[in-house]
């Protein structure tokens, strides 16, 4: 595969997980193993460099993780901005789904919106909306303030002061 960064690398990794490749491939039609915008040069060009491959343009779906949280990867505003309100999220061991039902939640950076969230392994069966303040307003319930969900890190990845009401769902852990 000529768009990995290690032409040895498979799109199954170990215990048939999906390499970012793979998520790559479905986000953005190419297996690129980056999720930073662009190409990233490392070392002189030629023969003593390494070219790392990212995301070459603004993705129709987007994509958070929760290892940008903890400063293991960078995710590009080709991927947080997608042409569509829509995020695949990596949060602790598994894929899930963040969207909206609107397109304006993309420009909104001072309004609260919605956010709706599905969890396929988890075998959801309710809908669970979120209330989304990008500007941190601090929303009042119960429950020990210390703690925040894996999912509202990932959450601020994208609005870096947001705020998320869980609307009466349990937040998951």
């Amino acid at each position: 595969m000529k768009d990995m960064d290690d032409p040895s690398c498979t799109l199954v990794g170990r215990q048939g997980y999906c390499t970012q490749e793979m998520v790559n491939l479905f986000l953005i039609g190419k297996a690129v193993s980056n999720v930073f915008n662009g190409t990233v040069e490392l070392g002189k060009s030629g023969l003593d460099g390494t070219t790392l491959h990212g995301i070459p343009e603004q993705s129709d779906v987007g994509f958070l993780s929760l290892f940008e949280h903890y400063q293991s990867c960078e995710v590009g505003s080709h991927l947080k901005n997608p042409r569509n309100p829509i995020w695949i999220v990596l949060s602790e061991s598994h894929f899930s789904v963040l969207f909206a039902t609107c397109k304006e939640v993309l420009s909104l950076n001072k309004d609260p919106f919605h956010l709706f969230y599905y969890d396929g392994l988890s075998r959801q069966d309710e809908e669970i909306c979120l209330t989304v303040d990008p500007r941190g307003q601090v929303f009042h319930e119960s429950g020990d303030s210390d703690f925040v969900p894996p999912l509202e890190l990932c959450i601020q990845t994208r609005w870096k002061e947001a705020a998320v009401n869980w609307n009466g769902t349990d937040p998951l852990l």
